[in-house]
């Protein structure tokens, strides 16, 4: 399958996982959650999703793992007390859940992070997602697809700059997109 449809598979099986897993459910005690990076702007190249969720407790957290570990596939979950930069004040989850024929199973990312932080970054990716032409959201994916690491995923961080050398930028070179991405510490 090329780039394209494999992004557009991706993309429904993460719709179905979120459903058949009910995170909405465990997580409304906490808040809404909201769909962000490339879930939200539908640019999925491998197996990841990412979901903000209000401020919440360890133990609101370590209840929703626990539900998802008892009724799912889990293979593992993972809890951060704070992360890099604007996320040093978050909670971390990530369950990854072995199921569907990807290279790797899925994982997803949840942040529990302050209101303020979400609704700035969904204005950002909302931005990005008005202006992306169906050009260039090709351009992102299979340029995504280009520089799967190792680990079959694309670099840590490097959604975000990707998304703003094509969108903001308008670089169309896969050479001008990479010096972008090194020129802000992504290791590529």
């Amino acid at each position: 399958m090329n780039p394209l449809e494999r992004s557009t598979k991706l993309k429904a099986e993460a719709d179905e996982l979120l459903r058949e897993i009910k995170l909405a459910e465990l997580c409304s005690e906490i808040g809404t959650l909201t769909k962000t990076g490339s879930y939200f702007l539908d640019l999925m190249v491998y197996p990841d999703i990412d979901l903000y969720l209000p401020p919440a407790t360890p133990r609101q957290l370590f209840q929703i793992a626990a539900h998802l570990v008892e009724d799912h596939p889990v293979e593992s979950v993972k809890f951060l007390n704070g992360g890099p930069g604007p996320l040093k004040n978050g909670l971390y989850i990530k369950p990854v859940i072995a199921v569907g024929e990807w290279e790797r199973p899925w994982k997803i990312d949840i942040w529990a992070i302050d209101e303020n932080f979400i609704e700035e970054k969904s204005a950002e990716l909302q931005s990005f997602k008005e202006r992306m032409t169906p050009k260039q959201r090709e351009l992102i994916i299979n340029y995504k697809f280009s520089i799967l690491t190792h680990e079959h995923r694309t670099p840590v961080f490097s959604g975000i700059y990707i998304y703003q050398a094509v969108i903001d930028h308008g670089m169309i070179e896969y050479i001008e997109i990479t010096e972008y991405l090194r020129a802000h510490s992504i290791q590529i």
